[in-house]
């Protein structure tokens, strides 16, 4: 079995699929090319959209269409947290073996991942691909320049945009309330009355200057209880991230939570190494950040990470948190951009930077 799980910076919290996620779609697969004697059926697996904490499942074939066996070589994940066992098992001639795939995902967006698979006698690695588009069971979405609807506000092309109506609404039809836009009461747009509906239509303005005062998010809040917390994304100049450490995701949702209580989340980093995550930070003094523990594959890190709101935090919250990467050593790890391996020490080619990254947490203290 294949297991192909994206961890991200989300909570962890594993759920099973709702009734709005649908089985996934096969892609079909492209002709074979002249040469090739193994297929995969189907070409990829597109799981369309489901919630967040999933673990997602499908099956392939490896298709043999010689008449000898032949062998599994080498199966590699695109994604950290993997577990393979399918290596030096047997396609029969003329015969399939059957691959089963999960994959884990935890926070918003279009995830992607594959599986290539090396069989003997094969010139190029049979590719396994997986798709699936992220999403709460309601979303926020806000109309871009030409009309369509975006899970994101996009400021960066127009800085109007900062003011605005967004839609609100439930991926599977079911009535809900909002109960706060940015921490405040929501605005609603005149004529939707107070009963609970699929989908709503909330006015927002937020600030454009001083550059510390442009949120990323805009983070709404729900009486659902699968989808208290949601958010879209803030594109402007003033919210442009350029990390120093490649981290899987840019914020983490941590939920709502009890007073004096905290939360633990994954994040994963990803071409890290043989470094490590030496030190986190909240940048609020309000709040205290920590790792729990780290573990790594050789390339990428995944760390859990808690943050603890101190006792006059109330209501929702965005707060950011440095993350640094350290060598083996404890030193600081610098990073070369936008080109160049760590350590290669030619001030020519790119600058270095601090291997440090900021990541945004949200949540409610209630």
């Amino acid at each position: 079995m294949v297991h192909v799980r994206l961890l991200t910076a989300l909570l962890v919290l594993t759920t099973t699929l709702t009734a709005w996620a649908e089985p996934p779609q096969a892609v079909p697969a492209p002709a074979p090319q002249p040469g090739v004697q193994v297929i995969a059926d189907p070409g990829g697996l597109d799981f369309g959209i489901v919630p967040p904490h999933t673990l997602l499942q499908g099956d392939f074939k490896l298709v043999n269409l010689s008449d000898k066996p032949r062998k599994v070589l080498q199966a590699v994940p695109s994604c950290q947290c993997t577990t393979i066992d399918i290596v030096g098992k047997e396609i029969p001639p003329k015969g399939t073996l059957q691959v089963p795939v999960s994959m884990k995902v935890s926070s918003t967006g279009t995830k992607t991942a594959n599986v290539k698979v090396m069989v003997e006698g094969e010139a190029k690695p049979i590719s396994l691909g997986l798709k699936a588009e992220v999403s709460y069971p309601v979303r926020v979405q806000v109309a871009d320049a030409n009309g369509t609807l975006q899970p994101f506000i996009d400021a960066a092309a127009n800085p109007a945009a900062l003011k605005g109506v967004a839609v609100v609404s439930s991926v599977d039809g079911k009535p809900f309330r909002i109960r706060s836009v940015q921490n405040e009461a929501p605005q609603l747009v005149a004529g939707q009355g107070d009963a609970p509906r699929a989908s709503w239509q909330v006015e927002y303005e937020l600030p454009g200057a001083p550059c510390d005062r442009v949120p990323a998010y805009l983070i709404v809040e729900t009486d659902r209880p699968d989808a208290r917390l949601i958010d879209a994304r803030v594109r402007h100049a003033c919210t442009r991230i350029s990390p120093g450490i490649d981290i899987a995701e840019f914020r983490s949702n941590a939920g709502v939570m009890a007073a004096g209580a905290g939360a633990t989340f994954e994040l994963e980093v990803k071409k890290l190494g043989q470094n490590r995550i030496g030190k986190i930070e909240a940048l609020d003094p309000r709040f205290n950040a920590s790792i729990v523990s780290q573990r790594s594959d050789g390339a990428s890190a995944m760390v859990t990470l808690r943050i603890e709101p101190g006792p006059d935090v109330r209501g929702v919250f965005l707060t950011p948190v440095r993350i640094v990467a350290v060598d083996a050593l404890g030193n600081t790890v610098f990073v070369r951009k936008p080109g160049g391996a760590p350590g290669s020490g030619d001030p020519t080619e790119s600058r270095k930077v601090p291997a440090e990254a900021q990541l945004l947490v949200f949540g409610k203290v209630e």
